[in-house]
């Protein structure tokens, strides 16, 4: 498993460190460390083995190089803050046993909490987004209400931060606002592209509407995808200016076109020599 850190993680650190709470970041760290087991463990169970962990100030972005399935989504994302509260719990324990530790370890609870609390909102992309995406049919619009959110989000840490600059500054509002910004403004693009491509899995349980629809050459791929669902089977029918159909296409068809072209592309633009 590559692991990779942002650097936002190394400001996160170095403002740490420079207020003369080294050791504070390693109680941070550890807390992260549990968080991320907690999701590597699941998702070996569920039959998913991480390819890579990017380390962020507040959690980290994992990828697997394929796609969870609901129920794996749900609890891989709730792995991560459980394997905190759980491990919180665990160090009102060892307190209980060794009360002497408590003045030495207090933080690294509230370290454990508040990142177990912190991944649970509904922001992208913390934790709170990819059960919440898991659970949803229509993820397209799913993932651009949570990016929504997460800027919104980041807006309130960013104006909690600039109040704190006039009474006891906490550097730590400022750099989750900056983390959330930047994860919801442009870490979801990969995001919302791996999404797309899974909208082609069905729900045969509950019984798949056979259907064609007929659509522009001059479309963009995307565009397809706003006709699929979990309860339908699309068979595209391409058409020209006048409406003549020129090619037809199975969801099988446009997912491999659009795993070779860029989403903004139209049939005419590929089918162009």
């Amino acid at each position: 498993m590559k692991l990779k850190v942002n650097p936002l993680f190394f400001a996160f650190i170095l403002i740490l460190v420079l207020m003369g709470q080294g050791m504070n970041f390693l109680f941070v760290f550890i807390a992260l460390v549990v968080h991320e087991t907690g999701h590597a463990v699941v998702a070996r169970l569920r039959g998913f083995v991480l390819k890579s962990v990017c380390l962020m100030p507040y959690g980290a972005m994992m990828s697997a190089e394929e796609n969870f399935d609901k129920t794996s989504g749900v609890l891989i994302g709730l792995a991560g803050p459980l394997a905190n509260f759980v491990f919180a719990l665990l160090l009102v324990g060892v307190w209980w046993l060794f009360p002497s530790v408590y003045g030495a370890t207090r933080f690294l609870l509230f370290a454990s909490v508040s990142l177990g609390i912190f991944n649970l909102l509904p922001c992208y992309p913390l934790d709170g987004s990819r059960i919440i995406l898991s659970l949803s049919k229509n993820k397209l619009q799913a993932i651009k209400v949570l990016r929504v959110l997460g800027v919104v989000f980041s807006i309130v840490l960013l104006a909690g931060f600039i109040v704190t600059l006039f009474f006891n500054v906490n550097f730590s509002l400022g750099i989750m606002a900056v983390f959330l910004f930047y994860g919801a403004a442009f870490g979801s693009k990969d995001e919302t592209y791996i999404h797309v491509l899974n909208a082609l899995s069905k729900d045969y349980s509950l019984g798949v509407e056979r259907k064609t629809v007929k659509i522009s050459a001059d479309a963009p791929i995307v565009r397809y995808y706003h006709h699929e669902s979990a309860l339908k089977e699309i068979v595209f029918e391409v058409v020209d200016d006048e409406g003549e159909v020129i090619k037809t296409l199975t969801e099988e068809d446009v997912r491999a076109m659009s795993l070779k072209n860029k989403l903004s592309k139209s049939f005419n633009d590929i089918a162009k020599p």
